[in-house]
């Protein structure tokens, strides 16, 4: 029998501005396919966002090649044990973003105060705070914390004029997501409107369930996430859960950020 400690699945995304892609892309696949990895890698002008399955020993030699060879020295990344691998190859795309929401996003601008996991309660004991779940409609169907505002769209481009409409500027925001990239551009964008206390989980739901006891937790709920697995417990234990059941919750039949749509984190 394997040892089954031996495998992750390690997600991740970076900021940080990136040239020739197609060649990069060829360079990316060769390399984790000589690597035995499974997953999603996407990579655009403005960063990389990736989720892959693999050895320990090979997703450690990933972030060396990331950070030697694409100058990813510093991505935000969630990485856990996993028996066997939620992915059944190697995607390697070219995209305008890594994550579609505001092109005029600038990776270097002011963003959001990141959260670390163990801070994130306190923060959401405070009464002027707006907490808001940048997720999409299924994603939050499926669980999402106590208290949290629900904007309800079916894409994450939707999410800029709900916020316009329903936030007050002049009130803390704290934001959350999967993994956290989403919250990268929302709190990017809610400055550039004039939000000037914005708040966000660093690493995501994903990096909070990780961390923080469940008897300490404000979660309620399954966490969608983007590869065959659909969802998972507090425990990061998939629920069972079928992609069928997510589309049934849409109102086209689509999931624009799902694992068909390759997203990654």
């Amino acid at each position: 029998m394997p040892n089954t400690d031996a495998f992750h699945l390690l997600s991740g995304y970076q900021f940080v501005a990136l040239n020739d892609l197609p060649l990069k892309r060829e360079r990316i696949k060769a390399w984790a396919l000589q690597a035995g990895l499974k997953g999603t890698v996407l990579i655009a002008e403005e960063g990389i966002n990736f989720s892959l399955f693999g050895s320990s020993d090979c997703l450690a030699e990933w972030r060396v090649w990331l950070s030697d060879r694409l100058g990813c020295s510093a991505p935000v990344l969630n990485q856990q044990r996993i028996s066997e691998s939620p992915f059944q190859r190697l995607k390697v795309r070219v995209r305008p973003e890594i994550v579609t929401f505001d092109r005029r996003f600038d990776a270097q601008g002011q963003v959001g105060q990141p959260v670390d996991p163990h801070d994130w309660n306190q923060l959401l004991e405070r009464d002027d705070v707006q907490l808001v779940d940048t997720r999409n409609r299924y994603e939050v169907e499926l669980g999402s914390f106590e208290g949290a505002l629900n904007p309800g769209t079916e894409s994450f481009t939707d999410f800029q004029q709900w916020a316009s409409d329903r936030l007050d500027p002049q009130r803390p925001v704290a934001m959350f997501c999967t993994g956290g990239v989403r919250c990268e551009k929302a709190s990017d964008w809610l400055m550039r409107q004039g939000f000037a206390d914005v708040y966000q989980l660093h690493g995501g739901i994903l990096s909070y369930l990780e961390q923080i006891d469940p008897e300490n937790s404000r979660w309620h709920g399954e966490c969608f996430v983007f590869d065959d697995r659909v969802a998972v417990n507090h425990a990061l234990e998939p629920t069972g859960r079928q992609l069928a059941d997510t589309r049934r919750m849409t109102t086209d039949g689509t999931l624009d950020d799902s694992p068909t749509a390759d997203h990654a984190a």
